[in-house]
């Protein structure tokens, strides 16, 4: 989460948006993006593919939700809005917006 604080920071410094316009973006990514149907062979993938870095970092991000009291469902928006973050990081990175 610091990492997301610092790219917000940044953002803002550079004057190309404030916290209150990411809500905004995130708000009408959430209301125009339906959420993905993931099929149960698909929701846990085998753990041989994972590297043993990935397995830490998810039980680790794991952890943090279950040590918070975050419900699955809030679990899920939590994760989403980091994607959509990420995306956003993204594009900032390639010089684009939409």
């Amino acid at each position: 989460m610091r990492e997301i604080a610092l790219i917000v920071k940044a953002l803002e410094r550079k004057g190309r948006c404030t916290k209150q316009g990411l809500y905004e973006i995130v708000t009408e990514f959430r209301r125009k993006i339906p959420r993905a149907s993931i099929p149960p062979e698909m929701a846990f993938p085998e753990l041989y593919l994972l590297t043993e870095t990935e397995n830490k970092f998810i039980e680790d991000i794991l952890e943090l939700l279950h040590k918070n009291g975050l419900t699955s469902h809030q679990s899920m928006n939590l994760l989403e809005r980091l994607g959509v973050i990420i995306e956003m990081e993204k594009r900032v990175a390639k010089g684009t917006t939409h």
